[in-house]
């Protein structure tokens, strides 16, 4: 999710109102049924263990959702096109600031003043001394160490959505900073399109060339006609059957943004106030017109913490079939924990039927569920893991620690791509770090017979099955909670924390510094956060602490890098279990790595086929502790070349499209200094392979695009620094073309 910051009439340091909402990383599963071998990749040592398959936790009208008495879906709410020029086009044009130096404060008298913070859901987590992270060879260079080259070697990317478009937005009618800035994209039918916190959206052409002002998801949704307000983790589809559509996502609270938004409500926490809104083109234009359906959080009054659940961290996929959609919920009153009163319920996944949002079908007809729209659910929570349960663990048994967590939908590209073995299957990777210590584990699911969906009433749903696989063996990761350099440079913000007399002296000496120290790039945990499926592959990749071993250093200098692992699913379709293509490290040499994200291209070599893919993230570092790189790099959008069994980035290479140009010098990188700080960043960048435009992979990710001001230039205001940043808030991002 995201922290929120509001500003005072005097800027006053000490009036930041944050909201910090973590990802909870520290869970994951097994089967209700027995374990059963399968045949191991003898020749990768990995060993393969079904995790059995078992019916979902409910199949039926997506009107009903649970056993009885329950609505998880509405709609749909029809909202207008956004095309420019039209009357429901709210947003600011791209790139300006129509509340430029404007205090906020005005505009919020309405909200208490001071601090204002959501407890974290995640469980406390047993004390333990950090693992040894994994090593790879850098001096001899081996696979998994990588030169950085300043050559973006024919990738090119333009400037995407940034502060200032957030905070200034129509719909953002509090001038609110937001952190971290959760980056969505998806293309398709020539177009290119990136989502962003607050919810923001901007169109492209497949030449990235920019067709749209900022656009609101507001009012994409129709959020502000019915009072309710959005709260990020914002993700983004095209699918390509039924004509083509577009589907959005996000959190939404039944909360005014006049009020302070899901500050008010959802996150209060306010009973019945959390949902997740999925926005559907009625054709095949990102503009819109929208057929608009909210799903209920709390849908089910029999499940634990109700009716205060949290839909965390939505991830979507499409299949042939079924709309994919993946939370972690957490119940956000203590008053009422979840499983086994760990506050977490554990993953929640949900197969819509796809056809019927593609459609526009009414959930009711005459106030009864409509037998021709399906839904099939699985409650993760309720599933075993290798090492216990939602209920107590098999270590410290301790109710929450090992949930299923953060197991992210397979997302195909198009028709070609998809599985439609075994009636329909649908895809998800989950990793296994349940305990912050590492693991060598991942595992994947399957949705099948997903066909049936479309069966009236749902009567041929019994034949909907969930299963999994455990891959163990693999490459060791280990993330939790690593936070990476950067490169130093101009802080104003962090001057304007020393200036309020935050900064702290370390000892010997006497004089507190003028600023507070620059701090570093959140990487978050160790768990998946998008999932590309193609070239009968799943691609994913997971954050990992890497230790760089050289010749001259008797220890191994430890970055932030990614292990990715290509799961082949032809197996899958053929005999019921998947294998492991390959597996790799990437990890800049002396430097870091944020939040990768995999893709690639499609069966022929006009798609972008034979294997070819790229994996994403952004880099940023401060040399190590040779000072290499001239420093480092400010945090940048970097890319490197990969195979389906090419062990690492081709010829140990990454790519450098588009460089930082400042540090990150958000709020958070303060807030709390010096008993604390977590610093955020985007909690996901995305890559999509774009169907016959020459074999184009598209990635996004965060970083910063325009170099920080000091002096008089400096204000704590919105569109500070000549209109390129806010007062609180620097971020950007990009949006980056490829063929790999």
């Amino acid at each position: 999710m995201f922290s929120r910051i509001r500003r005072n009439q005097n800027s006053n340091w000490l009036s930041i109102a944050v909201l910090t909402l973590t990802i909870a990383s520290s869970f994951a599963v097994v089967s209700k049924l027995a374990a059963a071998p399968l045949p191991p990749d003898a020749d990768k040592g990995i060993k393969s263990t079904s995790l059995g398959e078992f019916s979902p936790t409910f199949v039926g009208p997506a009107a009903t959702g649970c056993a009885s008495g329950c609505t998880l879906l509405t709609g749909p709410f029809l909202s207008p096109s956004t095309a420019p020029g039209s009357s429901n086009n709210s947003g600011n044009p791209a790139g300006t600031a129509a509340s430029a130096g404007v205090s906020p404060l005005a505009q919020s008298a309405i909200l208490p003043r001071g601090p204002k913070a959501l407890p974290s859901p995640v469980p406390p987590r047993p004390g333990a001394p950090d693992p040894t992270p994994p090593t790879v060879n850098c001096e001899p260079l081996g696979p998994g160490c990588d030169f950085i080259s300043s050559s973006p070697q024919g990738a090119f990317g333009v400037k995407g959505l940034n502060a200032v478009d957030s905070a200034t937005q129509s719909t953002n009618i509090l001038g609110q900073d937001i952190e971290p800035a959760d980056q969505g994209l998806c293309a398709g039918n020539g177009y290119v399109v990136e989502t962003n916190n607050l919810g923001e959206v901007l169109i492209f052409n497949k030449q990235l060339k920019r067709l749209s002002p900022v656009i609101a998801l507001d009012t994409i949704m129709g959020l502000t006609g019915i009072g309710w307000s959005s709260g990020g983790d914002i993700s983004c589809a095209y699918d390509y059957d039924n004509g083509g559509h577009w589907f959005f996502t996000e959190f939404v609270s039944a909360s005014t943004e006049a009020s302070g938004g899901p500050f008010s409500g959802c996150f209060a926490p306010t009973a019945n106030s959390c949902y997740e809104g999925i926005a559907v083109t009625v054709g095949s234009d990102p503009y819109g017109p929208y057929n608009v359906y909210f799903v209920s959080a709390d849908y089910n009054p029999a499940e634990p913490g109700y009716p205060y659940l949290l839909n965390d961290f939505t991830k979507i996929g499409v299949t042939r079939d079924a709309f994919l959609m993946f939370y972690d919920e957490f119940p956000l009153s203590g008053s009422a924990p979840g499983f086994g009163g760990g506050f977490f319920n554990g993953a929640q996944e949900f197969a819509f039927d796809k056809k019927a949002l593609e459609l526009g079908l009414p959930t009711q007809i005459n106030g009864l569920p409509n037998p021709l729209f399906n839904v099939a659910i699985e409650n993760m929570g309720l599933l075993a893991t290798p090492d216990g349960t939602c209920f107590s663990d098999n270590t410290h048994h301790l109710p929450g620690f090992t949930c299923w967590y953060q197991d992210i939908p397979a997302m195909p590209p198009d028709p070609t791509q998809y599985d439609n073995s075994h009636g329909g299957s649908g895809f998800l990777l989950g990793s296994l770090d349940f305990y912050g210590l590492g693991d060598t584990r991942i595992a994947v699911f399957d949705w099948t017979g997903l066909r049936n969906l479309n069966s009236p009433n749902c009567v041929g749903c019994g034949a909907i099955k969930f299963g999994g696989q455990l891959f163990s063996g693999v490459n060791y990761y280990y993330g939790e909670g690593f936070v990476a350099a950067q490169k130093q440079g101009l802080i104003p913000l962090g001057d304007e924390c020393g200036a309020a007399g935050l900064s702290v002296a370390v000892p010997p000496a006497t004089t507190p510094p003028a600023s507070c120290p620059e701090g570093g790039i959140a990487t978050n945990g160790d768990g998946f956060t998008q999932v590309s499926q193609a070239q009968n592959q799943l691609w994913g990749a997971v954050s990992t602490a890497v230790g760089q071993s050289y010749w001259w250093s008797p220890t191994p200098e430890v970055h932030q890098g990614a292990a990715y692992w290509v799961i082949g699913t032809q197996t899958f379709d053929t005999f019921g279990f998947f294998t492991l293509t390959s597996q790799g490290y990437v990890s800049p040499k002396h430097e870091d790595l944020e939040f990768p994200a995999m893709a690639a291209g499609g069966y022929s070599e006009d798609d972008g086929g034979d294997g070819k893919a790229v994996i994403a993230f952004t880099l940023s570092g401060n040399g190590g502790p040779t000072g290499a790189d001239h420093g480092g790099f400010y945090p940048s959008t970097a890319y490197g070349r990969l195979t389906s069994d090419s062990n690492g980035v081709l010829n140990s290479e990454v790519n450098i499209v588009d460089l930082g140009e400042a540090p990150q010098d958000g709020f958070t990188e303060y807030q709390g200094y010096p008993s604390g700080t977590r610093p955020r960043w985007g909690d996901y960048n995305y890559a999509i392979f774009l169907p016959w435009s020459g074999g184009s992979i598209y990635f996004a990710t965060n970083y910063i695009q325009s170099p920080n001001c000091k002096g008089k230039a400096f204000t704590l205001t919105l569109a500070t620094c000549h209109g390129t940043r806010d007062g609180y808030a620097n971020w950007g991002t990009s949006v980056n073309l490829v063929v790999p």
